[in-house]
């Protein structure tokens, strides 16, 4: 299930998230969070940073490592050829250098030689969506926003890299509607139904 970051970091949490101290847990020093949905599966490149330091913390090593793990974890966990598409950072896909460099300095240099395609400007990558796309995002929102308005109650939190299958709700914890009857319990069913669809 979800959990609140504030009340966890108060009681002593000393981990960003779920998915960081699972890697810790099972001693994984690669992995990467996965928004997995029938609809839209997206990957992130940076996960839960302000978006002000996304353009200093992604690099061609980064975004290697995202590549490797969705075409070792997919068929492993969900028995199919992922089909990676990978967005660029800035409007356009930087238009050739004119909106930020950092897709013909960091993303193209990454990316060559890697079998996918990119990379893609995010405000039409979406637009034509396969069922083996997997999409890499460099930043939270870049890949949460079309995620949940695609996916919301039938898609489900994953981590990839770790040496069993994890998932959890989409959504936070949701507070300030507990007790009021409101809460959607779809996303946790979409989880538990992932983990018996594949075996666990």
């Amino acid at each position: 299930m979800p959990i609140n970051k504030y009340f966890a970091k108060a009681s002593g949490f000393n981990f960003n998230g779920q998915t960081e101290y699972l890697a810790f847990a099972d001693n994984k020093k690669e992995f990467a969070m996965m928004m997995y949905g029938e609809a839209i599966k997206v990957v992130l490149t940076t996960i839960h940073i302000p978006l002000k330091d996304v353009a200093n913390t992604i690099s061609i090593e980064l975004i290697k490592e995202k590549i490797k793990l969705i075409k070792e974890y997919i068929p492993k966990y969900f028995k199919f050829e992922p089909n990676v598409k990978v967005l660029g950072l800035n409007p356009h896909a930087g238009e050739g250098g004119v909106i930020g460099d950092e897709e013909s300095r960091i993303i193209i240099p990454a990316i060559k030689g890697e079998n996918v395609l990119g990379p893609i400007p995010p405000d039409t990558a979406f637009i034509d969506i396969k069922e083996n796309d997997i999409f890499l995002c460099m930043y939270h929102d870049q890949g949460l926003i079309p995620f949940k308005m695609l996916s919301f109650d039938n898609g489900s939190n994953v981590t990839i890299g770790l040496s069993f299958l994890r998932t959890s709700p989409d959504h936070g914890t949701a507070y300030d509607i507990a007790y009021k009857g409101l809460a959607r319990v779809d996303s946790a069913k979409y989880s538990l139904e992932l983990l018996k669809r594949y075996g666990y």
